[in-house]
């Protein structure tokens, strides 16, 4: 969302118009997923994708419709195998795509989303008030935008819940239909404890999308140069985690062997709202773990929060192969297909 305002925002400044087109629905099988978003301009520039060129050429001839009459429209895609050469998706699913301009909507967003901001963009797709826009902060509601005052209210509700999925969608409002797109930083990966595995995880959590982290006490260690793109504290927990933010987009992989790291370590994750919090260790050293953890007083429901061996199990024997089982899993708790490891090893 940012970076398609930022190019929108360089275009109007070139005198050029702008026309969105982005995926507020999908069923079945289909190349992108809600909220992937294509920008064209009157001057015939493009930005984006929004189904990997099965049906762009067709968008952009819709959006130079909707720049001319100024009026938004919604457009559908599905295909039948007789039908692969036709415009359409050659997987076989079904889309729906917004085309609307955007002339002005930075503007109409109080001068669009912040870096740190969390919330959902609302733009009414069809029904009353159709192509009307609404910022929401996670937490204080509507913050900017024309939606109208029935679809705000009726949106209050479900804001925090997409937000916290992380996955856009379409919801009914009355005789409007309504897409709610998550607007929000990358979720940040907390990596304790340097090494070989924290050099090979690093830069891939980083391409799979997270803002990386590295917390190692031991300076000759945590050296930036091992981890380039990522940020490194040096400090032990006590020292470190304070001057975290830990919330509900916070990811920790805890790779540290040291007792002295990981045991202040764990209480302090355990009371973070962090979304995932995985353990390096074998079976029996997380069994050992979580006893130890509940003979503090940690309750099931707590304990079933750490993952443990982390990573998911695909024989990884090398730091490489740990690191892909590792991000692996925290896709996995990121899409929600993760469950909760149940307070016992793995």
């Amino acid at each position: 969302m940012r970076a398609a305002l930022e190019i929108c925002r360089r275009w109007e400044a070139e005198g050029k118009a702008v026309a969105a087109a982005t995926l507020v629905a999908v069923a079945g099988s289909a190349p992108r997923r809600e909220g992937a978003r294509l920008l064209v301009s009157s001057a015939g520039d493009t930005w984006g994708s929004v189904s990997n060129g099965c049906v762009e050429g067709d968008l952009a001839a819709h959006a130079a419709e909707v720049l001319r009459a100024g009026r938004p429209r919604l457009a559908a895609y599905g295909i039948a195998d007789e039908q692969a050469f036709a415009v359409g998706l050659s997987c076989g699913g079904e889309i729906e795509v917004f085309i609307e301009p955007w002339a002005g909507l930075a503007v109409l967003l109080g001068g669009g989303p912040g870096e740190e901001f969390v919330g959902a963009l609302a733009t009414v797709v069809s029904g009353p008030g159709e192509g009307a826009h609404g910022l929401f902060d996670r937490e204080r509601g509507l913050v900017a935008g024309d939606l109208p005052t029935a679809v705000a209210t009726a949106l209050l509700g479900e804001v925090a819940g997409v937000v916290d999925a992380e996955r856009s969608r379409v919801s009914a409002c009355g005789e409007s239909r309504v897409f709610l797109e998550t607007v929000a930083p990358a979720p940040r990966l907390l990596l304790f404890g340097a090494g070989h595995a924290a050099e090979a995880l690093a830069p891939l959590a980083t391409a799979a999308g997270f803002r990386v982290t590295v917390c190692d006490p031991r300076a000759a260690l945590a050296l930036p140069e091992r981890y380039p793109g990522a940020e490194v504290r040096v400090g032990w927990p006590d020292q470190v985690v304070p001057g975290l933010t830990l919330d509900r987009r916070t990811y920790a992989a805890v790779l540290a062997h040291d007792p002295r790291i990981e045991v202040p370590l764990l209480p302090l994750l355990l009371a973070s709202p962090a979304r995932y919090i995985g353990v390096l260790g074998s079976r029996r050293t997380h069994a050992a773990r979580l006893e130890r953890l509940a003979a503090e007083g940690w309750p099931p429901e707590q304990l079933a929060r750490l993952h443990g061996p982390i990573g998911l199990d695909i024989g990884a024997a090398v730091p490489e192969e740990v690191a892909v089982a590792i991000v692996a899993e925290m896709v996995a708790a990121r899409r929600g297909r993760l469950a909760p490891a149940g307070g016992a090893a793995r």
